[in-house]
């Protein structure tokens, strides 16, 4: 029984009953071990939930990580909408990994309540926001925009996509189709902000 195996069992029963209602128990249970043989692999039902999110992510991005993205060839010979649109539409699709969407249903549902959900929601939020101002840093050194603050900028960015793909899942959950077009809306009115003549000729 190795590592993975047990993370993705713990995954399948927290989508049946959620995280706070399973135990160390009924993991080693359902994957065939002794207890004392899931303690040897993992100290906590929460040390399995942190290392599921780590191991998952990396999955679902090819076993690439994020340290070693190459940000300069990324943006080359794009504007800066088309990187844009790129970066969010690859983490969308990493996102909407089989394995990935399940693992953030869990943890979105309980995030107001289970502080290791919340956590990862916040280190989620923190990786966003640290790879939007790697890839800002590789935009101002192609030339292709201008930030006065390239931190604030990536901040600004990264939060306002977060709150528009929470916007897109809550709404494709609810079949309202309210969502359709922010995000692009958003995307052009930070181009004309930030790559604007008056921005790229600096």
């Amino acid at each position: 029984m190795n590592k993975e195996k047990i993370i993705m069992v713990t995954l399948e029963l927290a989508c049946e009953h959620g995280l706070r209602s399973i135990s160390m128990s009924q993991i080693a249970e359902k994957a065939g071990i002794k207890k004392s043989s899931l303690y040897s692999h993992f100290s906590s039902k929460e040390e399995i939930i942190s290392e599921m999110y780590a191991f998952l992510r990396k999955q679902a991005n090819h076993n690439r990580e994020i340290g070693q993205f190459d940000y300069g060839s990324f943006v080359e010979g794009k504007n800066l909408k088309q990187i844009l649109m790129d970066t969010v539409l690859s983490y969308e699709k990493m996102n909407q990994n089989p394995r990935m969407e399940m693992f953030y249903k869990v943890i979105i549902s309980e995030k107001t309540l289970n502080p290791v959900a919340a956590e990862i929601m916040v280190a989620e939020t923190n990786t966003m926001i640290w790879a939007t101002k790697q890839l800002f840093y590789a935009v101002m050194a192609k030339r292709v925009a201008y930030f006065e603050n390239i931190d604030s900028a990536a901040i600004s960015f990264a939060m306002g996509v977060h709150a528009i793909l929470d916007f897109r899942m809550d709404d494709g959950m609810a079949g309202s189709h309210q969502s359709k077009g922010i995000l692009e809306q958003y995307i052009d009115e930070f181009c004309r902000v930030y790559a604007g003549e008056t921005h790229t000729d600096r």
